[in-house]
Formats: structure tokens, C-alpha cells, sequence
């Protein structure tokens, strides 16, 4: 675990060093820190959207200030900026360290890479018709960041945890969809500062934050499913006392025998969830018949059956 955070935090100071001396920080100051503030404000405001899977519109944020700050200070500007998001306020009241430092890296790296990405997409100059050329690059480079960051999240967990901590993420194709929508959206807004000045800041940090309102929507439906299976199995374990810590079993068993067969993702969950209300039907019988230890008769055996 040192190990990984310490090569992780190495990386992170060796790729900002080398970008100090190949780009020049952005100017103004102040609009540069105004972005910093708001990329560090989402990210501390990340939202669960899958077991252990966090997600904020920070991307955009940092795509948006990308594009204002141009191609020779991007790069520079944004991965400082990712770099200034490395320790939230969990950590503090947890007292964990090794995940500021994971984290100190891998979003450095990634908003280099990232940024590094949609440079390639900019003009010198940004024209009417270069925008879209913008707004692509946009969103090709938010692809990427999401690439990269959900590789090393991975790989890190791998080793660290060894995959017991965290079940393989679920919907990964639906989640990237508004991900990459970000990042078209954000060159979009990056531009719009370009042509038209400060006057167009509230509108575009009112963007950012309904950006942070879709995943936080997102994440209310999946705790609000989760709720739901987990108040069957109470219900159910209040009913039939053999199946408490049953229902789990069969889930956690189910999700191995899932994974041995190469199931994705997805599949996964559909698995676990499945057998965690494979018992659901028990809801409907009497409470007697369930507890009954003696041999059920025609007429009740029916009852079960229905």
C-alpha cells in the first residue's frame, strides 16, 4: 500500500514539474483559482453512483477551464488544479492517508493526459467555424479522462484491496454517456467565455451545477433501489428466522458462481440482486404455515404453492 502511494504521489510531482517547464500558468490568476475552487467544490461533492464508484461534473469544470485558458497553459492549469483536489474532508475525520495520496496522482495524471488530449484540438486562435472542432475535442478528452481515471482507480483497488472492499462497477456504458456529455458541453462553455467575457461565468457554473444535480439524481434512484431490496430482507427475516444472514449468502455465493462464469458487470448485479429477493414469495404466506415444523397438509401446501 506505501508503495503504491508513494509512486503514485512521485508520478503526480514529476509530471506537474515537467509541465512547469513547458507551459506557462494561465492569467488571470483569479480566473484560473476561480476554477480551481469550483473543480475542488465538486469534487469534494463527488456523488456514489455505484459501489464504491465515485462521480462529479468536475470534468467539465476542468474541460470548460481548459478551453478559456488555451493550448500552452491547459495542460499546466488543469492538472494543478486536480492536484489541489486531493484530500476531502472524509479523509480528514477518517484519518486515512493513503487514499489522499492515491488520489494526488491519479487525478494529476489523468487531467494531464486528459488535457493534454484536447490541446491537440485547439486552435491558436478559436474561430465560429473552428467551435465545433472545440466542442469534439471536448468530449473526446472527457472520454479519456474517464478512461484513465477509472484505469487507475482499478488498478489501485486491485492490488490494495484485492477486489473484497468493492463488487466490479455495473453500467459503465450507461453511466460514460452523460460523462462524455459533459465534456462536449464544457468545450461549448469554454468558448462561449472565449467570445463573450466574465459576463458569462453565473451561466456557466449554473451548468456545472445541474451537472452535479443529474449525478446526484442518479445516485438517489440506485440508494433508493438498494433500500428497497433491503427492506424486503428485513421484512423477510423478521417473518422466517432461517433466512437471516441466508438471503446474503446466497447472493455473495451466487455474484462468485457469476463471476466464475465470466459474467460482465452488469450481469453481475442483475445476479445479486436476483437472489437477494429470491425469498420475496414468503412475504405472502402466513406466518404459521412458514414456522410450522410438522407436516403440511393438502390445503396448506396449496396455500404455499399460491
Amino acid at each position: 500500500m506505501i508503495t503504491i502511494a508513494a509512486a503514485l504521489v512521485v508520478a503526480g510531482f514529476a509530471v506537474l514539474a515537467l509541465l512547469f517547464r513547458v507551459q506557462t500558468f494561465p492569467r488571470p490568476f483569479w480566473l484560473w483559482a476561480l476554477f480551481a475552487a469550483g473543480f475542488v467544490y465538486f469534487e469534494w461533492r463527488s456523488v456514489e453512483i455505484n459501489d464504491h464508484l465515485m462521480v462529479s461534473p468536475s470534468v467539465m469544470v476542468a474541460l470548460t477551464a481548459a478551453v478559456i485558458f488555451g493550448s500552452g497553459s491547459a495542460t499546466l492549469g488543469v492538472a494543478v488544479m486536480g492536484g489541489m483536489a486531493f484530500l476531502h474532508p472524509r479523509n480528514i475525520s477518517q484519518r486515512q492517508w493513503f487514499q489522499p495520496m492515491a488520489n494526488f496522482g491519479q487525478i494529476v495524471l489523468t487531467a494531464t493526459v486528459a488535457t493534454y488530449v484536447l490541446e491537440a484540438f485547439l486552435p491558436a486562435v478559436i474561430t465560429r467555424g473552428s467551435i465545433w472542432r472545440v466542442a469534439v475535442g471536448s468530449a473526446v478528452a472527457s472520454s479519456v479522462y474517464g478512461a484513465v481515471n477509472l484505469t487507475i482507480v482499478a488498478w489501485v483497488v486491485k492490488r490494495v484491496f484485492q477486489r473484497r472492499d468493492m463488487r466490479p462497477w455495473s453500467r459503465m456504458a450507461a453511466n460514460h454517456l452523460p460523462h462524455l456529455g459533459m465534456g462536449f458541453l464544457g468545450g461549448l462553455l469554454g468558448v462561449t467565455y472565449y467570445f463573450v467575457g466574465p459576463v458569462t461565468l453565473p451561466l456557466i457554473f449554473t451548468a456545472f451545477f445541474v451537472g452535479h444535480m443529474t449525478f446526484a439524481s442518479y445516485g438517489q434512484l440506485r440508494e433508493a433501489q438498494e433500500a428497497t431490496l433491503r427492506g424486503f430482507i428485513k421484512a423477510l427475516e423478521a417473518k422466517d428466522l432461517y433466512t437471516r444472514g441466508h438471503t446474503e449468502r446466497v447472493a455473495y455465493f451466487a455474484q462468485m458462481i457469476a463471476e466464475e462464469m465470466g459474467f460482465g458487470p452488469t450481469r453481475m448485479e442483475r445476479v445479486r440482486w436476483a437472489a437477494l429477493i429470491h425469498d420475496v414469495g414468503k412475504l405472502a404466506v402466513p406466518r404459521e404455515l412458514i414456522r410450522k415444523r410438522a407436516r403440511l397438509s393438502d390445503a396448506e401446501y396449496a396455500v404455499m404453492q399460491h
